[in-house]
C-alpha cells in the first residue's frame, strides 16, 4: 500500500511538469505493465479482477493526489522561481532514465532491432508537440462561463491529455498547454482546494473527458504493449529522449519572456540531483523486486 502510495506520488510530480510524463516515471520504476493491466481490468465488463484492480488504483491515486495537492500547494511557486533549477533536475532524471530502460528490455530490443526506426518516430512526435505549444488553439480560456463548444472542447482535451500521460515520454501537462487550458485548470484547482467552487462544474467536465481518455485508449495501449512489445519500446525510448527538449524548451511556457534551458541558466547541481533521484528510484524498484521474489 505504501509503494503504491509512493509510485502515485511519483507519477503527479511528474505529470505536474509539462514536458514530463507520468507514464515514464512508471516505466523506470518498473510498475508500467501492472498500472496499465489494472486500468484495463477495472473497465473490463465482467471482470472478476475488478476489485483488486481498483483497490490497486485508489493507493495509487491517493498518492497522486497527494502530490497534486504538494504541487498546487508548494511546488508551483518553486516551479515559477526556481524554474531553471527544476528543469535542470528532470533533465538529469530523464536523461539518466534511458540506460535503465533499454537495460531492463535489452533482450527484446536486441532481438528486434528491425523496429529501430520507431525510436525516431518517438522523438518526432514529441518534438512536433512541443513546437505546437506557441500555436495555442485556444486563447483566454475562460472556464467561469464556459459555452456549450468550449466545454467540448475541454473534455476532449482531457481525453486526449490522459491517453497520452500514460504513454510514457509523452506529457499530458504539454497537451494541455497545446490546447491553451493548462494554466487556466491548474488555477482552478487552486481555487477549489481553496473552497472557491465557481469552476468546478468545467473541472467536472474534463475530469469526465479524462475518464472517457482511459476507457477509449487503454485497451489499444495495453493490446501493443503485449503484441508489439519491441516497437512501443523502441518507441518509448524515442519519445524519452524527445521529453529532453520538451524539458529544455519548459521554461518558456510560464511566460513568452522566459528563456528556454541554456548554458547560462543551468543549474549542474540540478542535473546531478535528478541523476541521484533516478538511481534513488532504481534503488526503491529492485528493493520491491527482490521482496516479491
Amino acid at each position: 500500500m505504501i509503494l503504491n502510495f509512493f509510485h502515485g506520488f511519483a507519477m503527479s510530480i511528474a505529470d505536474s511538469v509539462p514536458g514530463v510524463s507520468g507514464g515514464t516515471i512508471a516505466f523506470i520504476l518498473g510498475f508500467y505493465d501492472k498500472f496499465i493491466d489494472a486500468l484495463h481490468y477495472f473497465f473490463e465488463k465482467g471482470s472478476g479482477r475488478r476489485r483488486r484492480a481498483f483497490k490497486y488504483l485508489a493507493n495509487l491515486g491517493v498518492g497522486w493526489g497527494f502530490g497534486l495537492l504538494l504541487s498546487i500547494f508548494f511546488l508551483s511557486n518553486l516551479f515559477q522561481e526556481k524554474i531553471f533549477l527544476m528543469s535542470s533536475i528532470f533533465l538529469g532524471l530523464t536523461l539518466a532514465s534511458i540506460p535503465f530502460v533499454i537495460k531492463d528490455e535489452l533482450e527484446i530490443i536486441r532481438e528486434n532491432k528491425k523496429d529501430f526506426y520507431y525510436i525516431l518516430i518517438g522523438i518526432f512526435v514529441v518534438i512536433m508537440l512541443v513546437l505546437f505549444r506557441e500555436n495555442k488553439l485556444i486563447r483566454d480560456f475562460d472556464l467561469n462561463n464556459p459555452n456549450i463548444w468550449e466545454l467540448i472542447y475541454l473534455f476532449f482535451s482531457g481525453a486526449v491529455a490522459i491517453s497520452a500521460m500514460v504513454l510514457p515520454g509523452i506529457s499530458g501537462s504539454s497537451v494541455l498547454l497545446i490546447a491553451g487550458v493548462y494554466i487556466p485548470v491548474v488555477e482552478a484547482l487552486g481555487e477549489i482546494i481553496r473552497f472557491n467552487f465557481d469552476k468546478i462544474f468545467s473541472i467536472m467536465i474534463l475530469a469526465l473527458g479524462v475518464i472517457f481518455g482511459i476507457f477509449i485508449s487503454i485497451n489499444m495501449i495495453r493490446d501493443k504493449m503485449r503484441h508489439h512489445r519491441s516497437k512501443m519500446l523502441y518507441l518509448i525510448i524515442g519519445m524519452i529522449i524527445g521529453s529532453l527538449y520538451a524539458i529544455i524548451m519548459g521554461p518558456t511556457t510560464l511566460n513568452s519572456f522566459t528563456e528556454p534551458l541554456n548554458m547560462s541558466n543551468f543549474s549542474f547541481v540540478g542535473f546531478l540531483g535528478g541523476i541521484v533521484i533516478l538511481f534513488g528510484l532504481e534503488i526503491i524498484k529492485n528493493f520491491t523486486m527482490k521482496r516479491k521474489g
